[in-house]
C-alpha cells in the first residue's frame, strides 16, 4: 500500500511540472502520395516542355512532393487550390496531352482535402500471378506512361494508350525501359515500377501478349 501511495505521489508531481502533450489526430484518407499521386503528376504534368525542372512552364515544377505543394496547393482545401482548379476545368494538361481521368481528379482532390500528406513507402496491392491486359497491363500504362506516350502525344513514337500500341512497344524496348536497363528508364522522373508490376508485364508478354 505504501508503495502504491508513493507511485501515485510521484505521478502527481510529474504531472504538475511536465507540460501536457498535445496530440493531433490525423485522418488517414487511404491515399498515398508516392503510390497514388506522384505517378499522376509525373505522367500528366512533369513532361519536357511543361512542368519538369528544365521547362517549369508558368513557374510550376511538378516533379516532386516539395515542388508540387510549394505553389498552387492549399492543404485541406482542393476548392481553394489553383493547381487542382485548372486540372478539374480541363485547362491542364493542354489539349494535345491526355487529360486526367475522373478517378485521377478524385484522388488529387481527396489527397488535398486530407491535408496533402507526403506518404512514402506505401504498400502496393499486386498479385504477379494475375496479368491480363485489361485488368493489369493497360491500367499500369495509363497510370505511369500515357501522359507522354498516347496517340496525341507519342513521345519517341511510342503510344501505349491502346492494346496495339502496348504490343508494338514490346519491340521498342518496353521491358528494358521498365527495368531501368534500357536507354530510356521509365517512368521518366518517377520511381521504378515495383518488382511485382514489372513481373506482371513480363509474364503477360511471355504468355503471348494477349488482348485479354
Amino acid at each position: 500500500m505504501k508503495k502504491l501511495l508513493l507511485l501515485t505521489a510521484i505521478g502527481l508531481v510529474l504531472s504538475a511540472v511536465i507540460p501536457g502533450c498535445e496530440h493531433t489526430s490525423i485522418t488517414d484518407s487511404g491515399i498515398c502520395f508516392e503510390r497514388d499521386i506522384q505517378p499522376i503528376f509525373n505522367s500528366k504534368c512533369a513532361m519536357s516542355g511543361c512542368h519538369d525542372a528544365g521547362s517549369s512552364a508558368e513557374g510550376y515544377i511538378l516533379d516532386s512532393y516539395n515542388h508540387i505543394v510549394r505553389r498552387g496547393i492549399k492543404k485541406g482545401s482542393a476548392n481553394n487550390s489553383n493547381l487542382y482548379e485548372v486540372m478539374a476545368s480541363g485547362e491542364m494538361p493542354p489539349r494535345r496531352y491526355t487529360k486526367l481521368s475522373s478517378s485521377e481528379l478524385t484522388l488529387i482532390r481527396d489527397w488535398i482535402n486530407a491535408g496533402a500528406p507526403n506518404g512514402t513507402n506505401c504498400p502496393t496491392v499486386c498479385d504477379s500471378t494475375v496479368y491480363t491486359f485489361s485488368g493489369q497491363i493497360q491500367p499500369l500504362m495509363n497510370k505511369y506512361c500515357v501522359g507522354c506516350h498516347s496517340a496525341s502525344n507519342a513521345s519517341a513514337g511510342v503510344d501505349v494508350s491502346s492494346y496495339t500500341g502496348v504490343k508494338n512497344s514490346i519491340n521498342s524496348g518496353l521491358v528494358a525501359s521498365l527495368d531501368h536497363t534500357g536507354y530510356y528508364p521509365m517512368p521518366k522522373g518517377g520511381n521504378k515500377l515495383t518488382d511485382c508490376e514489372i513481373a506482371q508485364v513480363k509474364k503477360w508478354i511471355a504468355s503471348g501478349a494477349p488482348n485479354n
